[in-house]
């Protein structure tokens, strides 16, 4: 398709059509993308009902603040930006309520396994706690890198910085966890 003096790619057609009401072209391009946030928010979460409500939350929030969007952009970095914000208040609010970051079935007979699993929670939850810590740009590209597995050119990309901007946030980011947890971080 022809727009001007350009071609229009078929996804950046989808999203010209969206924002301009189109609901069936908006379910399309969330069609396209909602396993990639499933699974990111999975990751996050641990927890399959409350990654299925935050990829809903993500769907409502992209579509009302879909006419925002620059339609030249590629669209996933927006939505995994948008669940990766929703995933974090789901982390806040269990925290504020007082709830396990990981309440996960503890089925586990073995006692071995069942130390080395609660070991491993106690250290995933310092990390998570330390992370929340930083202050929000730092503690965004950490959740992109480690947790959604984005290269630096794609961060750069979501967050509109060069990636020299990235690097350097990344290694201050970095720095403070280890500052804060005391250890050794990759």
């Amino acid at each position: 398709m022809r727009h001007g003096s350009r071609v229009v790619g078929w996804e950046t057609h989808l999203i010209q059509r969206a924002q301009a009401g189109e609901q069936v072209a908006f379910e399309l391009l969330v069609d396209r993308h909602r396993s990639v946030l499933y699974s990111m928010a999975l990751r996050m979460l641990r927890n399959p009902d409350d990654a299925n409500d935050v990829v809903q939350e993500t769907i409502l929030k992209a579509w009302r603040n879909l006419a925002d969007f620059d339609a030249e952009r590629p669209i996933r970095p927006w939505l995994c930006r948008i669940c990766a914000n929703c995933c974090v208040d789901v982390v806040r609010d269990r925290k504020r309520d007082g709830q396990s970051l990981d309440d996960q079935q503890t089925q586990i007979a073995d006692p071995v396994e069942l130390e080395a699993t609660a070991a491993s929670q106690i250290q995933h939850g310092a990390v998570i706690s330390a992370i929340e810590r930083l202050p929000d740009r730092y503690r965004q590209i950490v959740f992109m890198r480690h947790f959604r597995h984005m290269d630096v050119g794609e961060i750069a990309e979501a967050l509109n910085k060069p990636e020299g901007t990235i690097k350097s946030w990344l290694f201050r980011a970095r720095s403070l966890l280890r500052k804060d947890l005391g250890v050794a971080l990759g």
